[in-house]
């Protein structure tokens, strides 16, 4: 799979810009804010029909423009494609903020942006995916359900169908709780929406744990080889059974509190509690505890249990990484984890994603550069960011197009200019 062009008109700091890509290594160079993380950004929302990066919609349109387009082309299995976005601003609504999206592919208006998934595979590593470790639960939960959904694409569904029960029952605890009585009438809307919660729920943590069950060996393998078989790294599983002590308003926007929780090994998961459950079982132990918390949750106008508060816990040894691990060994375990998706991706897909790597292969020595590119195959197309290439394994450099990047425009430089890409950022 290969981007071949981009465009981009009022995407961020770009005003306008046109950029062929070749097939191999692509490598942006560039100071400090000048657009390369932005020009990844654009890519990635073509590809997961979302930002990681943007707080709200408005946030990826230019400074006071009215509009923005992101599209690009790229040559896959079935023949060359097109991706497009359009973000316009309702100049009737306060402050400008609701957006009007317009999602084309291959010249066809398509009606919403979840259309775009499954089409342009990408697996991207950032620095920012220290926050595996370092962040809360929701950036982990984000980037195993990213993956399940880059997998299989038609769990998408599932996902939005689960967003929308745990909204509306959300919505009915409040009124629930504000009104200061439970109805006959909100009892069968709770029953109807535990329901829901629960068959959407339980498939998600199947999904997630079948991907985790494959995704790890391949990690376990790089951390060894990163490690010189001096480390094992594990992942757990934590299905959240209880609702803890915590008074934040919005369960979306709160950094879960510590808690009694169960924790499911994910390897192997033939002997573990969670893993060898069927999928029924999951949705009768959910209603179970549903109903169990009812009261509480009403108190909190809050859904407190399911696979929206549920965590991965990475260990060294058995060792939880975050508590022990040294930052080095932070980082190795975020490489072998993105290795491992890299290499679950294109084995499971038999298509060579694009990958994008975002300002990382400066922070790594050239062992673990070699490591990385040991998993990156001949023909997969890479587009780095970085503000230099001084410390980069030859092998990166070695036929890649250079592109010099500056206050949101980007040209590339001439094979000339390339070789002393150093002296002119």
């Amino acid at each position: 799979m290969q981007v071949t062009k981009v465009r981009l008109s009022n995407f961020r700091n770009y005003i306008d810009c046109k950029l062929d890509l070749q097939s191999g290594r692509n490598i942006l160079v560039g100071e400090n804010a000048q657009g390369k993380t932005n020009f990844l950004e654009a890519i990635e929302l073509l590809s997961s029909a979302r930002s990681t990066r943007a707080d709200q919609d408005n946030d990826l349109i230019r400074w006071q423009a009215p509009h923005m387009v992101a599209e690009l082309e790229f040559d896959s299995r079935v023949g060359l494609q097109e991706l497009r976005v359009a973000f316009a601003k309702d100049q009737q609504a306060v402050s400008g903020k609701r957006i009007e999206k317009r999602i084309g592919i291959n010249g066809v208006t398509q009606k919403t942006m979840g259309d775009l998934i499954g089409r342009l595979l990408v697996v991207s590593f950032s620095s920012h995916d220290l926050n595996l470790l370092r962040g809360g639960p929701r950036y982990r939960r984000d980037w195993i359900d990213s993956l399940v959904v880059k997998l299989k694409p038609s769990l998408q569904e599932i996902y939005a169908n689960f967003k929308k029960s745990l909204a509306q029952r959300n919505k009915l605890l409040k009124s629930i709780c504000e009104q200061g009585k439970v109805t006959v009438t909100d009892q069968d809307q709770l029953l109807v929406w535990d329901q829901q919660l629960a068959r959407f729920g339980a498939r998600i943590i199947k999904q997630r744990l079948a991907v985790l069950s494959r995704l790890l060996p391949i990690a376990e393998e790089h951390q060894s080889r990163i490690s010189r078989s001096q480390e094992a790294l594990s992942i757990r599983y934590i299905f959240k059974t209880n609702e803890g002590t915590s008074t934040y308003g919005a369960i979306e926007d709160a950094e879960e509190v510590d808690e009694p929780e169960a924790e499911i090994s994910t390897g192997p998961l033939d002997s573990a509690q969670l893993g060898a459950m069927e999928e029924a079982e999951i949705v009768k132990t959910l209603m179970k505890l549903l109903k169990e918390r009812r009261f509480n949750e009403i108190r909190r106008k809050q859904t407190l249990l399911g696979p929206h508060r549920d965590d991965l816990v990475f260990c060294l040894n058995d060792k939880d990484a975050v508590s022990f691990a040294s930052q080095g060994q932070q980082r190795s375990i975020v490489l072998s984890l993105k290795m491992a998706e890299l290499t679950l991706v294109r084995e499971t897909l038999d298509e060579a994603p694009v990958l994008l790597l975002d300002d990382v292969l400066a922070e790594l020595d050239e062992f673990r550069q070699g490591l990385l590119m040991s998993v990156v195959e001949q023909d997969m197309q890479t587009i780095i960011t970085t503000t230099h290439v001084t410390g980069f394994d030859p092998r990166w450099l070695d036929g890649a197009a250079i592109f010099q990047v500056h206050d949101g425009h980007v040209q590339r430089l001439p094979a000339t200019q390339a070789g002393y890409v150093n002296h002119v950022v």
